[in-house]
């Protein structure tokens, strides 16, 4: 079974795209020009806010150079993308709607201070080994007054109630369909998948920070909180199964085991899960963060 690893079809997820912009949709964008998207992927978010305003120019920052060239290739069918920082900065100074992507970490930025307008980042900042000190990073480089919005799955109380029993049954059978395929490699008198030592660890169990350990490491950081909820939201059949698939997450839930095998499990657990527990959609909370830079 072939299995896409990449975030583009997780990305392009209806579900997901719908998510993503009934929050980005909330920012204020009239005064907004300069805009950083953290961790940017393909560009979803960016793609949500040139929606809005095809005016603002987007600096896009990635470390993943395959879902930047996804995004590369669709801003460039749209006439946005520019292929250098200084022809964006010309755009930017006249005006001209523009995006540019480059491979960079989201925390260790380059750029200047008090450079943008806004700052976003879509579902990533669980990501960040020091919290802390990225977001003392995008403080630096945002305006006085500037914003800083980001959406996250990943923190205590995303499940939503009665529901936790469900993601656990679905990685009860990602290791019921690694025993299939190790008995069928048996069976061709091939040894089971090799797994690293050491590379184990609980799934849901990654040190995730509740909403208030959120709003105070933010206000710690020098933002004031406009905003700091959890928003119910439903994932579909199809929904799961393109999360499981995505390389990233597959190399975390599954850890120690090769990230193609540990991607093919999840993917088919996600439907044996919904039809085991004969489920048509599971419901979970987004984290959704507003802050401006005081």
């Amino acid at each position: 079974m072939e299995v896409n690893l990449s975030y583009e079809p997780y990305a392009e997820d209806p579900e997901y795209i719908s998510t993503n912009r009934e929050f980005f949709d909330t920012l204020d964008l009239e005064h907004v020009h300069l805009v950083l998207d953290l961790a940017c992927g393909t560009g979803l978010i960016s793609q949500l806010l040139l929606q809005r305003n095809s005016a603002l120019a987007i600096r896009g920052v990635d470390i993943s150079q395959e879902s930047l060239d996804i995004g590369r290739r669709s801003f460039r069918e749209r006439g946005v993308h520019v292929e250098s920082e200084t022809a964006w900065a010309a755009a930017a100074r006249a005006g001209s709607g523009v995006i540019f992507l480059e491979e960079s970490p989201a925390d260790d930025l380059q750029f200047e201070n008090h450079m943008f307008d806004l700052a976003v980042m879509g579902n990533a900042i669980h990501l960040m080994p020091d919290k802390g000190s990225f977001l003392r990073g995008v403080h630096r480089v945002l305006k006085p007054g500037g914003t800083f919005a980001f959406n996250s799955v990943f923190f205590v109380g995303t499940f939503a109630d009665d529901t936790e029993s469900f993601f656990l049954e679905w990685m009860k059978q990602a290791l019921a369909v690694l025993g299939e395929i190790n008995a069928r490699r048996e069976a061709k008198g091939e040894g089971p998948i090799p797994r690293r030592r050491g590379k184990g660890g609980r799934a849901f169990d990654k040190n995730w920070m509740t909403v208030e350990q959120w709003r105070d490491i933010v206000s710690d950081s020098g933002f004031k909180v406009t905003q700091a909820r959890k928003r119910l939201t439903s994932i579909s059949r199809k929904g799961l199964e393109l999360v499981g698939a995505y390389g990233g997450l597959a190399e975390v839930l599954m850890s120690g085991y090769p990230v193609d095998t540990a991607s093919e499990c999840l993917q088919e657990a996600a439907g044996r899960t919904f039809d085991k527990l004969c489920k048509t959609e599971i419901g979970r909370y987004w984290l959704e963060v507003t802050a401006v830079k005081v």
